[in-house]
């Protein structure tokens, strides 16, 4: 079934709404951009514009044109993963690589839509999921502190931060499966804390040594995800989805 023909609100239609916001940010930083890089910058921020006015007609809030836009997770499929791509194809570029964000969410849209249904899986819990492993790759950065690009040691309120983040990860992936009963539920408030603790601390941590790599005229590593994910699902989650 096309996601459009649904009318309540689902897990598929917020996180497109979600990435699509998204893409409409990046595609104005391409813009900008287009001055500094290449001019290819001008192309790609076109092409994400037209994949945000594609989700966004596609999800049939308001009724601008008498098209009816095929809106399937197929179609998300593909807006996800040419969007990742062009995160890799301008990796030099650090302020244009939140097109890998923003193509994550809309590929989680479409992985929602297509296995959610059929494995019974809750959209809040894929999200976490992915909000923790993007969380432990988040402390592993901190840990590793990007070779020999930034000073050592890593500041010790950074590694802390770590241990806390590695342990939460952790610990909610245990109740994401139910390994073990470790009397913690998956309730909206603790989804929240843990994902209060990755936004303020360890994502922001990650970030800032992003900050100090990219100044420094290198490569910029995807990091500081791992509390916007976790938010997300924390969002899904308060509205059962």
């Amino acid at each position: 079934m096309a996601i459009s023909e649904e009318k309540d609100l689902t897990a598929v239609k917020l996180l497109a709404f979600i990435g699509m916001l998204f893409l409409g940010a990046d595609a104005i930083t391409y813009f900008y951009a287009a001055g500094t890089g290449t001019e290819l910058y001008v192309l790609f921020g076109i092409i994400e514009l037209v994949f945000a006015i594609v989700i966004f007609l596609g999800l049939n809030y308001w009724k601008l044109i008498p098209i009816k836009l095929p809106f399937t997770w197929w179609l998300l499929l593909i807006i996800g993963i040419v969007t990742i791509l062009f995160g890799f194809f301008n990796a030099d570029y650090p302020a244009v690589t939140a097109s890998w964000f923003a193509g994550t969410i809309v590929t989680m849209a479409a992985l929602i839509d297509l296995l959610g249904e059929k494995k019974g899986w809750k959209a809040s819990k894929m999200i976490a999921l992915l909000g923790a492993a993007f969380g432990i790759y988040d402390c592993i950065i901190i840990f590793m502190g990007f070779g020999d690009y930034l000073p050592k040691p890593v500041p010790a309120s950074f590694s802390l931060n770590a241990v806390f983040g590695l342990i939460l990860a952790i610990v909610l992936i245990i109740i994401i499966f139910d390994f073990v009963d470790i009397k913690i539920p998956y309730e909206w408030w603790v989804l929240l804390i843990i994902g209060f603790v990755f936004f303020t601390w360890v994502a922001g941590s990650a970030g800032i040594m992003a900050g100090w790599l990219a100044f420094g005229g290198t490569n910029v590593v995807i990091v500081g995800w791992s509390g916007r994910l976790l938010l997300i699902a924390f969002l899904l989650l308060i509205l059962d989805f």
